[in-house]
């Protein structure tokens, strides 16, 4: 089995800083998993919807940073670059470095959304890990029912692929359909110029 770790590293977008988290986020991190939003798009059984805010400093301070240590992932807090509150997170989890593939999650905390930095955030991210880190996949799964967390893939650039229907119990008591949604190095490319000639030697 391929054990690889991802570097500690701070990204930096138009407006955001993406970095580690620290025990100083645990209370915004906390107030953002009581958020009904957040609860309501949680999967059934996800331990984080309402948790304490002692299970928030210690998810802040040592549980992300454990992940990236493990090997299965890395997670940054979103920090607005002219300052304020902790605007969201964007994780990569189940890191299979056989494959170099990923999945992502991203959350937007309540007083920051409207604002597309989940979307910001998520490109830097995949960016990031297909390029920096040489993953060859980074996908999303997303509730078909979530509109809000579809609109940020699309923003972000993943491509979608297709839907998994009936894949997870959801808080409702039925099951939700997931649409999937990827990135792989190719989608960073531009597109060739069709007027542009692959060889010099073409032009006529």
């Amino acid at each position: 089995m391929v054990h690889e770790v991802f570097p500690p590293v701070v990204l930096t977008t138009a407006r955001l800083v993406l970095r580690p988290f620290t025990a100083a986020d645990a209370p915004d991190v906390h107030e953002a998993w009581q958020d009904e939003a957040y609860v309501r798009s949680a999967p059934v059984g996800y331990a984080l919807a309402r948790a304490d805010l002692p299970t928030a400093v210690n998810w802040c301070a040592t549980g992300m940073e454990q992940r990236r240590v493990d090997g299965t992932g890395i997670g940054f807090a979103l920090q607005p670059s002219d300052g304020g509150r902790l605007a969201g997170h964007v994780q990569l989890f189940g890191v299979d470095w056989t494959t170099r593939t990923a999945e992502m999650h991203y959350w937007t905390s309540p007083w920051a959304r409207g604002h597309g930095f989940a979307a910001e955030a998520a490109a830097a991210v995949a960016r990031w890990a297909l390029t920096e880190s040489r993953l060859e996949r980074v996908f999303l799964q997303v509730d078909t029912a979530n509109k809000a967390s579809l609109r940020v893939a699309e923003a972000a650039g993943f491509r979608f692929e297709g839907v998994l229907r009936n894949l997870v119990p959801n808080r409702a008591g039925t099951r939700s359909d997931m649409a999937v949604y990827s990135l792989i190095p190719a989608d960073l490319r531009p597109p060739a110029d069709p007027l542009t000639p692959a060889d010099p030697r073409d032009a006529g």
